[in-house]
């Protein structure tokens, strides 16, 4: 199984929490709150693990995914750390694909997960990760937010591009403008209950966006 993040995946934690000046890691436990104590989470490219583990921390039972034993890697070391975890976690190194345990989840996370993929196949992996909720559970999207007009819209796509263009150039994440993921969100048969954005210097950068499949 190839893994894409095997040379830069040992900075992914850090020089992303750096970069958004502390807002990615914010944005990626935003919808936690709506977990209770033994329901069930998936993180899809669970990464180094932020969501997942504090999520642990709360009691819930997790599912991290991620095709990259790199960050899998990261996020043991991260979880042998913590001494306070009450919930269980799994962790599968596989494509999310090979994932069949329909309608089982309570929550499914996709925090900076979706835009590795490009337009012509991430409304597929949208509908499958939001046919892994149990009817009436949440779908979660954490990503860079799609651009307004004007100024600020142009800042918005010159955060995104600097971020994609590095991870285009040195993993297997595809080159593509920002995703509409609000719009994904709801094609996958979910109804938008919330969005939280975070700012820089009152500028909305990052969005995390709670559907609550029908």
């Amino acid at each position: 199984m190839k893994d894409g993040y095997k040379w830069v995946g040992f900075q992914y934690e850090v020089t992303g929490n750096i970069y958004s000046l502390g807002r990615i890691p914010k944005c990626k436990t935003a919808m936690l709150k709506h977990l209770k104590p033994g329901e069930k989470l998936l993180v899809a490219g669970a990464g180094h693990g932020t969501e997942a583990i504090q999520a642990a921390r709360m009691g819930v039972h997790v599912t991290a995914v991620d095709l990259s034993a790199t960050m899998l890697k990261h996020l043991n070391a991260r979880l042998d750390k913590c001494m306070d975890v009450q919930g269980d976690m799994t962790c599968i190194n596989d494509d999310i694909f090979n994932i069949q345990d329909l309608g089982k989840f309570d929550m499914v996370i996709a925090n900076f997960f979706l835009n590795v993929f490009p337009e012509k196949r991430v409304d597929e992996v949208a509908n499958h990760l939001a046919d892994l909720v149990k009817p009436g559970g949440y779908f979660v999207v954490g990503e860079f937010v799609f651009p307004q007009k004007g100024i600020a819209g142009l800042i918005q796509k010159i955060n995104w591009y600097l971020a994609i263009l590095f991870y285009s150039a040195t993993t297997e994440a595809a080159l593509h403008p920002v995703h509409d993921y609000a719009g994904l969100v709801r094609q996958s048969g979910c109804e938008i209950l919330d969005i939280e954005y975070f700012k820089i210097l009152g500028l909305k950068l990052y969005w995390s966006i709670l559907g609550k499949k029908k």
